[in-house]
């Protein structure tokens, strides 16, 4: 018996003291810079008040972070950031400042492993930064790794599962909305720092300069859609609504045109000869997630039998989930924009190649609507946030 107690007491291993930094001290060799630098999106400081007012109570990476809304982290080691930022100046030089607003909806939570959560402020239009976030991150693929769904969030603090609730409910009833224009990208690093802060070492400004591209366009190749499908709909629709900015990017390309708006654009999920019980249909959606539909170049479609101009989404996975949960096998994803006369086809279509200066166009789906046969919205139902763990 005691020969058997030796031999186990034998194989046990004791880790020397200073195997934690021994391991790190490989890993940051292997991997220099390792979630020690990021791409980030930060606030100008005179709105910083009421949000470093929760982070000082409730983030436990107070200290170490200013406000900020990550674009990639981690991003590429400190040693890169001058490189980088003469690729991104290029690629960027084109797109405008934009807005951000954080109001009472702008509160949101990501539930973590366990018991906890990570509850943060969600831009009130996210158009600009999806876009922004996306045009970077391909540019980049080379340099950087993906690691999650890009999610445009500033994080406020943790809490546990229990408390969530109590906790947004103090800060939405506290919060006073603020509005703020994002200039420029940062490139931020603690790789360096004695104390492991971050701080703002590169910057790349958004100026909007235009393009002038003195080579021809080639007219768009706008398909001979056979099926059809009426513009207006005299049935109750559930449906998505594209955001303001991305409708009114599009609307400004049928100027001095035939072309007869469909108000609001629509992607028509299912319709109903009645108007559907709210539980029934909170129901059917309340488990589908949130995702981003983007279109492409070539997504602007025709139909000679109605008339009608939509746009095709990239892909149409994301609705399979509606088709199952609704037992709707009619949606195909496709974005009606309205009526066009047809002899004015290719002047539309070369407008619209034109203007997608960039492989594709996209916006987040993150609610679906309701609406009646005169366009007046019924009810409005929320998809689920991404959980990540």
């Amino acid at each position: 018996m005691s020969g058997a107690m030796t031999h186990k007491t034998a194989l046990r291993l004791i880790p020397p003291e200073n195997v934690g930094e021994q391991i790190q001290s490989i890993h940051n060799k292997a991997y220099p810079g390792w979630m020690q630098t990021a791409l980030c999106l930060i606030p100008p400081e005179n709105v910083w008040e009421q949000i470093q007012s929760i982070r000082s109570i409730h983030d436990k990476a107070y200290p170490r972070w200013m406000p900020h809304i990550n674009l990639i982290y981690p991003f590429v080691p400190e040693s890169e950031f001058s490189n980088i930022q003469i690729q991104l100046e290029s690629i960027l030089k084109s797109r405008k400042p934009f807005e951000i607003q954080f109001d009472q909806t702008s509160f949101h939570y990501f539930k973590q492993k366990a018991n906890e959560c990570t509850f943060h402020l969600r831009p009130k239009l996210t158009e600009n930064i999806i876009e922004l976030q996306q045009i970077i991150q391909n540019f980049l693929s080379n340099n950087v790794t993906k690691t999650r769904p890009f999610e445009a969030h500033l994080t406020l603090g943790q809490a546990t599962t229990s408390r969530i609730s109590d906790i947004m409910i103090e800060m939405k009833a506290k919060w006073k909305p603020i509005t703020f224009t994002i200039d420029r990208i940062c490139m931020i690093s603690r790789e360096n720092d004695p104390h492991d802060l971050f701080s703002i070492k590169n910057q790349v400004s958004l100026v909007g300069l235009e393009e002038h591209n003195d080579e021809p366009s080639l007219p768009i190749e706008i398909p001979n859609v056979t099926e059809i499908l009426p513009t207006l709909s005299t049935k109750n629709c559930l449906c998505i609504i594209p955001p303001s900015e991305f409708s009114s990017r599009l609307l400004r390309l049928f100027e001095d045109t035939s072309f007869r708006p469909l108000k609001p654009f629509r992607i028509v999920l299912a319709e109903y000869d009645t108007t559907p019980l709210e539980s029934d249909l909170r129901s059917q959606i309340e488990s589908i997630r949130k995702f981003t539909l983007n279109f492409g170049a070539r997504s602007i479609c025709f139909n000679y039998s109605t008339a009608r101009l939509f746009l095709k989404p990239n892909e149409i996975e994301s609705f399979q989930q509606f088709n199952l949960n609704l037992n709707n096998k009619n949606s195909d994803g496709t974005l009606t924009l309205g009526e066009l006369d047809k002899s004015e086809l290719t002047e539309v279509g070369n407008r619209f190649t034109q203007s997608w200066t960039f492989e594709t166009n996209e916006f987040e789906v993150d609610r679906v609507h309701l609406i009646d046969s005169n366009g007046r919205f019924q009810y409005t139902f929320q998809l689920r946030n991404q959980c990540f763990s």
